[in-house]
């Protein structure tokens, strides 16, 4: 069974997670974790902590932050150096999350559920390009 936890600064896991919850249905086993302003270290420490417990007895758990070198990223890292079920992607995205959480949902091996995690999060990053004079033509067809 693998585990899910988003973390991030502010409200963004909160708010990732209410975008995952309306296109893809609420989700078994899937923990957000806010680090709002004002909190600590040691408190956003203690609620990765408290989220990974939720997870005991399962074989693998997979924590999503939104920065490397962010707080919520350094307190994944160091429960994820004491514990070989963690695995922790920073630079999360809606589409890595989604895309995950259906892998995950259809039983897929957890090395296959993390390297694919990281390949859409790249796919889903680019920049829209509006076509010059000469393409417009064609969208008018």
């Amino acid at each position: 069974m693998l585990g899910i936890i988003v973390s991030g600064h502010g409200h963004f896991a909160s708010g990732i997670s209410s975008s995952v919850e309306l296109i893809l249905g609420k989700q078994e086993d899937y923990v957000a974790v806010d680090f709002p302003e004002g909190d600590t270290l040691t408190e956003i420490t203690t609620n990765i902590k408290n989220a990974i417990n939720k997870f005991e007895g399962f074989d693998n758990i997979l924590i999503f932050c939104d920065l490397l070198s962010g707080s919520p990223f350094n307190a994944s890292i160091m429960e994820a150096m004491e514990d070989e079920r963690i695995n922790v992607i920073y630079g999360v995205n809606l589409g890595m999350l989604l895309e995950t959480l259906m892998k995950r949902n259809m039983g897929e091996d957890i090395n296959d559920v993390v390297a694919n995690a990281v390949s859409v999060g790249k796919e889903c990053v680019g920049m829209f390009t509006k076509p010059n004079s000469e393409d417009k033509d064609d969208f008018d067809e």
